[in-house]
């Protein structure tokens, strides 16, 4: 796949999950987030380096991937558009999903062999030699860059996201600047119009979860922390665990001081921006597309939801289900998916809230006798991290065997070689055994609906589009 142009972020979950679905589409496996065969060579180098030595790389890694804060206000978002729309073979399609990121979601398109429209991706700003828990200065040195991306684009809003627990190491390098789309750009609008069949479906992604923002314009907000191990309140407020987390980074802090948030809004990675409902519908209409919405609020809710779904398919395709795949983040790979028969369940971190998701997930479920899992490291010993043996308790609750896939227990959460390992691990699973026959948008409506009800997954025609606010 070609290399993304200046503004989108190869580390991010718009831009990897759109790879891994368009690889699935051209038949192919999704091993490689970075799609650099020469960065992937140099990762094993990376990993075998001592600490922070390992820190310092992933930073300049990052930084490499931002633009300078002067090239924002000529951002090209239709360029960045168009890469995404050029990822997808075109070919006539029953189906499209638009809307919010999400691993779960992906799966559910490989399901129906449908693309994916990102509505948010992630624009990188160098800032080298940030400080990452000084969130006032980085809400003041980001207020100028914010402007140019606003006049760089009308139809987008801004989300200036700054998360100094998980995103620690990035932070110390760049600025994380996620933008969405108010408006289709005329890259997905043609690729929509050119191949979704008259009468097709549009499956949109509506994930309701909001964060605490400080506005700053009618497009633009700045929102301290995201989901994870930390909760809200820990970031806005401190508390123990944000104290014993800086004297760790030997800060001389005891809690963030970021802006006092007036809002509420849709979170910056994960959150549906509702203001895209209009301009969907009016497409639409002509082309006689059905808009169906796919409605949930925790991010992880659509996973326990797309499990159900995978077994009940699997079931009435005589399938016989006996691996888990364990998704972490990024680091997923629709094609072995299929090809294993597994069922697919997908973690947004390696946090504790993400482990006691697939605890209960497990503990509700029939065994599996095999258990694979990929585990994302984002290089900080962030609250609420969950450590290797938590994670090993979870893969014993496979019958036969509970295994990770290209993870450096010794090293996590630095491991930043599982990022061109894990791909190879998956491709070692066996038997491959060929996709199922694809699922029917009529059929997948009815299975989402019942599967997803107990998890507060609605998926359902909107009565008529409703204009929102940001």
């Amino acid at each position: 796949m070609n290399k993304p142009p200046p503004g989108i972020a190869r580390f991010d979950s718009a831009a990897a999950m759109a790879q891994a679905l368009a690889s699935l589409l051209h038949g192919r496996r999704f091993s490689s987030p970075s799609q650099s065969a020469l960065l992937d060579r140099f990762m094993p180098a990376i990993n075998a380096l001592p600490k922070r030595q390992r820190e310092w790389a992933y930073i300049l890694g990052g930084m490499s991937e931002g633009i300078d804060p002067r090239r924002a206000k000529n951002l090209d978002v239709e360029r960045i558009a168009q890469w995404i729309a050029d990822l997808y073979p075109r070919v006539p399609r029953r189906c499209a999903f638009v809307g919010a990121s999400n691993g779960a979601m992906i799966h559910l398109a490989a399901a129906l062999r449908a693309p994916w429209l990102p509505q948010t991706f992630l624009c990188p700003v160098r800032a080298p030699f940030s400080d990452p828990d000084d969130a006032q200065r980085a809400f003041d040195t980001g207020r100028r860059i914010v402007d140019a991306l606003l006049a760089a684009d009308a139809r987008i809003a801004v989300h200036h996201m700054h998360d100094p627990n998980q995103d620690r190491l990035m932070l110390h390098g760049m600025r994380y600047f996620r933008l969405k789309h108010r408006r289709l750009p005329p890259a997905f609008r043609g690729f929509l119009l050119a191949n979704l069949e008259r009468g097709g479906t549009l499956y949109v992604v509506n994930c309701t979860r909001d964060w605490a923002v400080t506005r700053t314009s009618e497009r633009s907000v700045f929102q301290f922390g995201a989901p994870g191990g930390a909760t809200e309140d820990a970031y806005l407020h401190g508390g123990e665990r944000v104290r014993a987390f800086l004297a760790q980074y030997r800060s001389a802090r005891t809690r963030w001081e970021p802006p006092a948030p007036d809002a509420r809004c849709p979170e910056a990675e994960w959150g549906f921006d509702p203001a895209l409902r209009d301009d969907l519908a009016e497409l639409a209409g002509p082309m006689q597309w059905r808009i169906v919405e796919i409605r949930f609020q925790d991010p992880e809710a659509l996973s326990f939801a797309t499990a159900a779904v995978y077994l009940r398919w699997y079931e009435e395709n005589v399938i016989e289900t006996r691996r888990l795949l364990v998704g972490s983040f990024m680091l997923i790979d629709p094609l072995t998916t299929l090809e294993l028969h597994a069922i697919p369940f997908w973690l947004l971190f390696g946090v504790e809230p993400s482990a006691d998701a697939l605890q209960r997930f497990l503990e509700s479920a029939s065994a599996f006798e095999y258990i694979d899992m990929t585990l994302f490291s984002h290089g900080t010993q962030s609250i609420g991290l969950a450590p290797i043996p938590r994670w090993q308790a979870l893969l014993a609750h496979a019958v036969r065997e509970g295994r990770f896939a290209g993870v450096d227990t010794e090293r996590f959460p630095r491991d930043f070689a599982t990022f061109e390992r894990y791909g190879h691990a998956l491709a070692r699973l066996k038997p491959r055994l060929g996709p199922p026959s694809p699922l029917e948008p009529a059929h997948f409506e009815a299975l989402l609906a019942e599967c997803g009800a107990p998890f507060g997954v609605q998926c359902e025609t909107p009565a008529r589009p409703v204009s929102a606010a940001m």
